[in-house]
């Protein structure tokens, strides 16, 4: 065990992540079960982007004045509550494009703080493209997680963690890209040992001589798996973005599926007051039926291959999404000049590109019908075969012009069928207009 921080030297050399470098990430980890650090792992260009984009994120934030995505403020190690996000946070917005520099001495100058923001890649697509095109030779080899993947970003100077020595959900491993500028340590504690303290009633200074330490500088990777205990330590600013694996327990994946079920079912009766009932001899099954009205299809299949059936569309949809839960906001709610009914004529006559390493996924849902998984969202349409080779062709990741794409489309369809389907795609981010 170590009572001080490790020893770091940065060479100039970058370490790359590809498919050799994420298997000497694993190596080094014990497949994913010890810390550990590796240095020099983000070029500059990714480092100064992912500060831009954490920080058009929090500019959505402010413009909306929300925190429902996991959005957490803390001032000398208290979290604040929304009146001081209204008035403190929300009227300073960051400038576009923007590192944040100004925005951080607006809003806490000389003040110790740290942010907490989770779920950034549902709002910024380029910093989902670029961490999905890092992660991707890992996820290659070694699996989608099988909860999915989330980010989360921690800005401040605030010291020890605000939330204390604690371990992380239940088989959620983190990835941190360290972006600095400011170092960072953190302190672990094996579960046996820190128990074995009783060390939830002990003072940090008493534990700290007993801790594993961890230095990271900018650029660098620190890994952290799931059940250690540990406290992170950053005195000067810093920012980090970490990539969680949710490997979580067969509950956890339990809970998801039947809550999927009940996302499935959403329709205007179930809005509906349900009746009160006297007592036993008074209990009728009413609301039960009009729990599945319209849904024949869940109320027909037997419990087992119901969940089979969900279990298998939350998997497409995640592939989809590149391990990612969070779906991201789509075209039509962050624009007001574009709605796929009106404006699917954008689609004509231009260049489109599924971004890499993202990929469609569909399935037939009937004799009639097809269902395409896009970006984890699911989209179901009339069946024609031209469609699977249509999303063969945008599955290279390669550049389309449209008029090419849908020429046999069209000629069994009217052109305005086609450029609907590629503006279902666009709204769903699963597919950019490029230049």
């Amino acid at each position: 065990m170590s009572n001080a921080p490790l020893s770091i030297v940065n060479s100039t050399e970058k370490f790359q992540l590809n498919r050799a470098g994420w298997e000497n990430i694993l190596h080094k980890t014990a497949n994913f079960t010890a810390p550990e650090v590796q240095t020099n792992v983000l070029e500059s260009e990714d480092r100064i982007n992912f500060r831009k984009w954490i920080f058009d994120v929090i500019r959505h934030i402010c413009i909306n004045k929300t925190n429902a995505y996991g959005f957490r403020v803390y001032l000398n190690s208290e979290i604040v509550n929304k009146d001081y996000l209204t008035e403190n946070v929300y009227p300073h917005i960051p400038a576009v494009e923007s590192d944040g520099t100004q925005w951080i001495e607006d809003v806490f100058q000389d003040q110790k703080f740290g942010i907490i923001l989770n779920f950034s890649e549902k709002f910024s697509m380029p910093m989902a493209d670029r961490l999905s095109a890092l992660i991707h030779p890992l996820l290659d080899h070694l699996g989608v997680p099988s909860n999915g993947m989330h980010t989360t970003v921690f800005i401040g100077n605030y010291g020890f963690t605000p939330l204390g020595i604690h371990q992380d959900h239940f088989g959620a491993n983190v990835i941190h890209f360290h972006l600095g500028p400011g170092d960072k340590t953190m302190y672990t504690w094996e579960a046996g040992l820190f128990e074995s303290l009783d060390g939830k009633n002990k003072p940090l200074a008493e534990l700290l001589p007993l801790a594993n330490a961890y230095h990271f500088e900018q650029d660098d990777l620190f890994f952290m798996p799931w059940d250690q205990y540990h406290i992170g330590q950053t005195d000067d600013l810093s920012v980090g973005l970490t990539v969680w694996f949710d490997n979580h327990s067969n509950h956890a994946l339990a809970e998801r599926l039947l809550k999927s079920i009940t996302m499935q079912m959403d329709n205007e009766n179930l809005q509906e007051i349900t009746k009160m009932q006297h007592g036993i001899a008074d209990i009728d099954y009413n609301s039960v039926e009009e729990i599945f009205k319209n849904h024949s299809k869940i109320a027909d299949l037997p419990f087992k291959d119901l969940l089979k059936e969900v279990f298998s569309d939350f998997k497409m949809a995640l592939f989809s999404n590149c391990g990612w839960t969070s779906i991201p906001i789509t075209m039509e709610q962050i624009s007001d000049d574009f709605k796929v009914d009106e404006n699917f004529g954008l689609l004509d006559n231009v260049y489109v590109q599924l971004p890499y390493p993202f990929q469609l996924y569909h399935t037939r849902t009937n004799a009639e019908d097809i269902t395409i998984y896009a970006r984890g969202a699911k989209i179901t349409i009339r069946f024609n075969p031209l469609l699977e080779d249509i999303i063969n062709q945008l599955n290279t990741n390669e550049i389309f012009h449209t008029g090419s794409l849908l020429k046999q489309l069209n000629e069994e369809w009217p052109p305005q069928a086609g450029l609907y389907f590629l503006a279902l795609l666009y709204n769903k981010r699963a597919l950019y207009i490029t230049d």
